[in-house]
This record gives structure tokens, C-alpha cells and sequence, in this order.
């Protein structure tokens, strides 16, 4: 990973995320304030702007996990490697494993020998 690729993604899931669902919960806090204290009060249009920034809050949380999941992706993405040629993968013997090898391998203790 690059220095100003990890200062910016550090940026993004430091800061701007959590700043972009704090955003989110104060429209959300607010929208009920309005909406159930102020707005039951008989006040149709406060009410009315309460609803409004219930999905004012609804959009800023989906934002948020956009950009969360967008950040997530890159961080995820500069951790693979893409060099096919650097896969180990285990090989099976030819003839498979014989018994002596199966039982050193699984051993499990207080178990019956044969």
C-alpha cells in the first residue's frame, strides 16, 4: 500500500465515516424532537418537518454505509495480491497417504489403537 493511499484510507475510515453517521443521528435525533415533542404540541408544519428529517437521517445513513463499504472494497482490494503465479497449493502424494502416515498426522489422544 502507498503512503498517501494508507493516509487516505485511514483518512475515510477514521474520520469521514464515522462524521458522515454522526450527521445521521443528529438529523435523527432532531427529526424526533420535532416530530414527537415539538410537533405533537399541534404544530403541523413543525411535525411535518420532523417527518422530513427522519428521511434526511435515513439518507445520511445510507450514505454512510455507501461510503463505508466503498472504503471496506479499496482496503480489501490493496490487500490481494494478484500475482497468480505466488499460489502455493498442497498436492496429495501419488497413491494418496498410507496408514502410518494418517495416523501421525491424526493423532488424537485416548482413542483405541487398531
Amino acid at each position: 500500500m502507498s503512503t498517501a493511499f494508507a493516509l487516505a484510507y485511514i483518512f475515510l475510515q477514521k474520520y469521514l465515516v464515522p462524521l458522515l453517521f454522526a450527521i445521521g443521528l443528529i438529523y435523527f435525533i432532531y427529526g424526533l424532537i420535532e416530530y414527537f415533542i415539538i410537533g405533537k404540541g399541534g404544530d403541523e408544519s413543525r411535525s411535518e418537518h420532523g417527518r422530513e428529517l427522519f428521511l434526511k437521517s435515513i439518507a445520511w445513513f445510507v450514505l454512510a454505509l455507501l461510503v463505508y463499504a466503498i472504503v471496506a472494497f479499496f482496503g480489501w482490494i490493496s490487500t490481494v495480491s494478484f500475482n497468480p503465479g505466488s499460489v502455493n497449493t498442497p498436492t496429495m502424494p501419488r497413491g494418496g497417504a498410507n496408514l502410518e502416515q494418517r495416523e501421525s498426522i491424526l493423532e488424537v489422544p485416548n482413542t483405541p489403537t487398531r
